[in-house]
């Protein structure tokens, strides 16, 4: 596996962190880091993989990955991010206690799936990474660190306070919030799509319009590949058999699972926990 150095990274030996904007995340493979990351998505979607575990994320969404994780990223469609490694051995020039804004960052994490950053908060955060990623100065002194050391510290306080202070939503954008809450929550089991297209006052058609849009897939194979990840993860980290894996996941039994994985992954359910097994061994 390969794990990302700090030195191939940061700046210098004084900076703690460093921001890089991505307009283009690939799909990349599992690997981990000798420092921490805090990604905030500002466009697209894809799947975040973190310790084996899958999550859909989409513009607003943010998550921490520290040292001891792992994390790779699956199905990107149009996903650009915001990355922030943080070298959380060294100390800031001038802020403190960052420790704690960081755990307040973790804890919001737990409640992603009934929040994420609005679209003016995530146009602030663009702002704040600009102000940092535009500092080229060649002499790292006092007034260089205030400026990127302030900015970071407006981005950091955002995400602590994302969701503290709702703001009124129009009906499009709670549809829209609603619709992708559904596609993080319930894309496990069977979802009428008719009933969701009542629910949130948007035409079926319209319905599988924004889908693709947001996904790259449709509503029937973006819902197949979630199932897949997901019967994935649990092939990981559990030791349920294959059988329970498929009525956990949408599947009407094990059968239809090895089939559809078959096809995705070219190989087996039980294949893939003999190469986990083997991978966890070389470790």
């Amino acid at each position: 596996m390969r794990i990302l150095r700090d030195n191939e990274f940061f700046l210098s030996e004084k900076h703690t962190f460093c921001l890089f904007s991505m307009n283009h995340q690939l799909m990349e493979g599992v690997h981990g880091h000798d420092f921490d990351e805090i990604v905030i998505v500002r466009n697209g979607s894809g799947f975040h993989i973190i310790n084996d575990e899958v999550r859909f994320i989409c513009a607003g969404d943010f998550f921490l990955v520290t040292t001891n994780d792992t994390h790779s990223y699956v199905s990107t469609n149009n996903l650009s991010v915001i990355n922030i490694l943080v070298r959380r051995v060294r100390s800031f020039y001038f802020l403190q206690q960052m420790d704690l804004l960081l755990e307040r960052v973790k804890e919001n994490l737990l409640r992603q799936d009934e929040m994420t950053l609005t679209s003016a908060v995530l146009e602030d955060i663009s702002r704040w990474s600009q102000e940092i990623i535009s500092r080229n100065d060649s002499d790292y002194d006092v007034l260089y660190f205030s400026t990127i050391e302030a900015a970071f510290f407006n981005i950091i306080n955002a995400l602590c306070h994302c969701g503290q202070q709702p703001r009124a939503l129009s009906a499009e954008e709670r549809g829209r919030a609603n619709l992708i809450r559904t596609l993080k929550t319930s894309s496990l089991r069977h979802l009428d799509w008719n009933a969701v297209s009542d629910e949130n006052g948007i035409a079926r058609r319209t319905l599988f319009r924004f889908i693709k849009r947001i996904t790259g897939y449709t509503p029937v194979r973006f819902q197949m590949l979630y199932r897949l990840l997901k019967a994935q993860e649990m092939l990981r980290t559990t030791d349920k058999t294959v059988s329970e894996i498929a009525v956990r996941c949408g599947f009407m039994n094990g059968i239809r699972l090895t089939e559809s994985y078959k096809r995705y992954f070219n190989y087996s359910p039980s294949h893939e926990r003999e190469l986990h097994l083997r991978i966890l061994t070389a470790i």
